[in-house]
C-alpha cells in the first residue's frame, strides 16, 4: 500500500487526489480483514447453475442495455432482468458466504444479470464500504466465441492475482478492500456473472462507513505534486488505472495465476488450501 499512497499523493488533480485517497484509506485501514487472504474460489450447485445458464440464454436474445457504469469502458453494457433468480442466488448461497467470511451475514443486493461485451475493460476499484462487505461474483455463461477473461484482484498480502472462471464458478471476495477488476480487453461477444453482497449482521450498519473515510483524509490532499517517484495513476470516477503499463494495470506482468473450475462442496483459498463448506450459522428463514 506504500506505493499506492504515493501514486495517489502524486495525481496531478485534488479533485483526483482526494477521490484516490478515499478509495485507498478504505481499503487500507478502515475495513477489518475478515479473511485471512480476501478471496476465494468455490462452486455453484449443478441445478442453480443450469436455471441461471438458461435464464441468460434466453434473455440474451432481447436484452436491455444497462446504464453507463463508469467504471466500465467500452460499449455499454447489455442486461436481461431476472429477479426471481438474483434472489434465489442471494438467498440459497447466503451460507456459502457465512461459511467462506466466518461472520453471519445481511443480504444486502444480487445485482444481474449483466453481459459485457466485446473489448470491455473493468477499471480496478474497490466496492461501496456501508454494504458491500462480503461478495462473490458467480460467472454464469459467455458466448461461444468468449476468449477467456480473467478478474485481477489483489490478495492482503501484497499479490495480484489474476483468476479465470469457468462458467458456474464462484469467486469470495472481501469486495469493499481487495482492488479488483477486469482491465484486460475482453474478445467475445458477451459474458455475463451475478454479482452478490452481504454486510456483517451485528452492528455493521450502525456506523457510517463512507463518513469514516472523508474524515481519514490528510489534509495534504489539496496539495499539488511537487515530484513523481511511483507509476503514472489515473482516476476513472471512483476507480484507477495505470495508462502507461500493459493492461493499463502494471501488477497483471506478475501476477499469481489461477483457473476454475472449483469443486462443489468446497472453496479453495490463494494458497490451494481446501476447505469445505459446513453452515456456521444454520439455516435462514428466508431459505
Amino acid at each position: 500500500m506504500e506505493t499506492r499512497f504515493r501514486q495517489v499523493e502524486e495525481l496531478e488533480g485534488s479533485g483526483e487526489r482526494y477521490e484516490g485517497y478515499i478509495q485507498t484509506i478504505h481499503s487500507a485501514f478502515l475495513v477489518p480483514n475478515f479473511t485471512e487472504h480476501g478471496f476465494g474460489l468455490a462452486r455453484c450447485p449443478e441445478t442453480l447453475l443450469r436455471d441461471l445458464r438458461e435464464g441468460i440464454r434466453e434473455g440474451a436474445k432481447n436484452p436491455r442495455f444497462e446504464s453507463q457504469v463508469p467504471v466500465i469502458d467500452g460499449p455499454i453494457p447489455w442486461f436481461v432482468d431476472r429477479p426471481d433468480l438474483t434472489d434465489r442466488v442471494l438467498h440459497d448461497l447466503r451460507n456459502y458466504a457465512e461459511t467462506w467470511s466466518g461472520v453471519e451475514l445481511t443480504p444486502y443486493r444480487a445485482y444481474g444479470f449483466r453481459l459485457y461485451r466485446n473489448e470491455s475493460q473493468l477499471w480496478m476499484h474497490v466496492d461501496k464500504m456501508q454494504t458491500h462487505i462480503i461478495s462473490f461474483i458467480l460467472h454464469i455463461d459467455s458466448s461461444d466465441d468468449a476468449e477467456p477473461w480473467p478478474i485481477f484482484i489483489e490478495d492482503f498480502h501484497g499479490r495480484t492475482h489474476e483468476v479465470i472462471l469457468t462458467p458456474g464458478d464462484i469467486l469470495f471476495y472481501e469486495s469493499s478492500k481487495c482492488f479488483h477488476g477486469r482491465p484486460r480487453k475482453f474478445n467475445g461477444s458477451w459474458y455475463s456473472s451475478i454479482f452478490v453482497h452481504y454486510y456483517p449482521s451485528d452492528g455493521w450498519f450502525d456506523l457510517n462507513h463512507e463518513l469514516e473515510a472523508h474524515y481519514a483524509v490528510p489534509p495534504r490532499w489539496a496539495e499539488s505534486p511537487t515530484r513523481r517517484t511511483a507509476e503514472k495513476l489515473q482516476m476513472v470516477g471512483t476507480s484507477m488505472m495505470e495508462p502507461h503499463c500493459p493492461d493499463n494495470w502494471c501488477r497483471t506482468q506478475n501476477s499469481v495465476k489461477w483457473s476454475g473450475p472449483g469443486e462443489e462442496g468446497y472453496w479453495i483459498d490463494p494458497q490451494f488450501q481446501k476447505h469445505e463448506f459446513n453452515p456456521v450459522f444454520g439455516d435462514h428463514d428466508e431459505l
